[in-house]
């Protein structure tokens, strides 16, 4: 009997907007599937609803990724692979295992043989990056940097440098509720040359996308409120 494949499987970053990130081929897919590794379990319930209103949802069987519960669904999971079954893998938000959990479930998947498809679907790091205008031949996803001093600080003063050195981008997220904050220590803190793009709410319907260099953003302001973010340091 072949083994079931492991689909990974995107959701939209923001609402409303399924219809403008997630191909038709992807709902062909998905509406098959029947076992699911997952974020958040309320999360995706509701992706299936929103995709399929039909989708059966009480006859799916729903696996957490939860650092709490380490793993310990994985028999079970493998179990259904290995008699068959296709099994989805979704995050809370965006692509699955990209600043996201997953990566551990994907590479055991890969150490008992199972195929591995990426579905084409919404990332808000590199659709940042590819509208940024910053070098997307070299780069480095940094995540969140630290949130004390003296280690915050230092943490940016070092990535700016590399920005500037390498040429290569360094790409941030943060807690939305910090995002005021990590706007002003880099005009605080980085080189008045170095450029920093905010990508806010990707793909949302309140997208903006601005690139400008650290004295250019001293000159003027960003409204910030509790939407996403990503943050580019570029030269």
């Amino acid at each position: 009997m072949a083994k079931g494949k492991l689909y990974i499987v995107p959701i939209p970053i923001s609402e409303n907007t399924l219809e403008k990130v997630i191909p038709d081929f992807n709902h062909n897919i998905v509406k098959e599937l029947r076992f699911f590794v997952v974020e958040k379990l309320k999360t995706a319930r509701q992706f299936l609803r929103k995709m399929d209103r039909t989708f059966p949802i009480d006859d799916s069987e729903f696996f957490e990724l939860n650092k709490h519960n380490d793993y310990d669904f994985d028999h079970r999971i493998f179990k259904e692979l290995e008699a068959g079954n296709n099994v989805g893998l979704m995050s809370e938000s965006g692509y699955p295992t990209i600043a996201d959990p997953g990566s551990q479930f994907v590479a055991k998947a890969h150490q008992k043989q199972i195929e591995i498809i990426p579905l084409v679907g919404p990332s808000s790091i590199f659709m940042a990056l590819a509208a940024s205008g910053l070098n997307g031949q070299g780069f480095s996803f940094n995540g969140y940097i630290p949130q004390k001093d003296p280690e915050r600080s230092k943490r940016l003063k070092q990535c700016g440098d590399l920005a500037k050195r390498n040429v290569y981008a360094q790409i941030f997220i943060e807690t939305p509720y910090r995002n005021q904050r990590f706007f002003e220590d880099v005009i605080k803190l980085l080189d008045p040359s170095i450029k920093l793009c905010i990508a806010y709410d990707v793909s949302g319907e309140k997208e903006k996308i601005q690139t400008k260099t650290v004295k250019e953003w001293k000159e003027s302001s960003f409204a910030f409120d509790k939407t996403p973010c990503i943050f580019i340091l570029g030269y």
